[in-house]
């Protein structure tokens, strides 16, 4: 009997003890000071709770302006809200902390930050590249005034994905235009390629389709000299062989318009 009442006591007692820390959990939370509400609310975004961690980063941010952790606390409600995938929000939230603590050991992974942010936005070639444009331009700038960051072998990577994806879309345009037969806006689109995007694995196709569509237009010493140039600068192409054959007829062309011209003059 008495083993029986002691273990009930043993058990009000722990469960006492459990409820009283839990009410004063949330009465503590509300004297918290900066380090520690800091802390509370970094470890609700660890364990991924990062909507319950953007609300209490926003406290922190509003009711201790002026301590030296919001800067902490506005970089880490930015990653909140980059964790709940609310990218644009958090690419304003990093932007914030560029422009209201620039002094902050932060900045430099805001702005990387904002670009990731834009390239988690960042749509397939066929669609609009409005994020991919500016998440781009976010990580060339990134890299002009961080050229020894640890971020920029990942910086140059999602630069070249980034630099591919806008020479699709600008190679699906051309090709529209060629597959139409409107050619010379083929060719503008193919220049414009070949100008901007000229490391990318699109050069190639669109260097052929250039000199293809300047035969079509019956341009052929230009045709002769593209197809030449694409040649000699992607000897193993798939293309390389049609290059060639159709080097063959356009000298044939050209020899028939001259034995034409000159039967004409005589």
């Amino acid at each position: 009997m008495r083993l029986m009442l002691f273990k009930i006591g043993i058990f009000v007692l722990i469960t006492s003890f459990i409820i009283m820390l839990n009410c004063g959990h949330k009465v503590q939370k509300e004297n918290l000071g900066p380090q520690d509400y800091f802390d509370y609310s970094k470890a609700l975004l660890d364990k991924g709770k990062c909507v319950a961690a953007i609300t209490e980063f926003t406290i922190i941010v509003l009711k201790f302006s002026g301590h030296p952790i919001v800067d902490d606390a506005q970089f880490y409600l930015a990653e909140s809200h980059f964790k709940c995938e609310e990218f644009l929000i958090a690419a304003a939230e990093y932007q914030k902390l560029i422009n209201d603590y620039p002094e902050s050991p932060y900045v430099e992974q805001a702005f990387f930050k904002i670009g990731s942010s834009y390239f988690q936005l960042s749509q397939r070639p066929e669609l609009d590249q409005e994020y991919t444009s500016k998440s781009l331009r976010q990580f060339q700038i990134f890299i002009e005034a961080y050229p020894n960051s640890s971020y920029r072998d990942e910086t140059e990577q999602k630069i070249a994905l980034l630099r591919k994806k806008l020479a699709r879309k600008q190679l699906l345009g051309a090709n529209v235009y060629r597959k139409m037969g409107i050619y010379d806006s083929a060719v503008i689109y193919y220049d414009i390629l070949l100008e901007k995007y000229y490391d990318t694995p699109q050069a190639e196709e669109a260097m052929f389709y250039k000199a293809e569509c300047q035969f079509k237009l019956k341009e052929y010493n230009l045709a002769i000299t593209n197809f030449t140039a694409f040649i000699e600068k992607y000897p193993k192409s798939k293309y390389a062989r049609r290059a060639k054959e159709k080097i063959t007829v356009i000298q044939e062309l050209i020899r028939e318009q001259e034995i034409s011209q000159h039967e004409s003059e005589g």
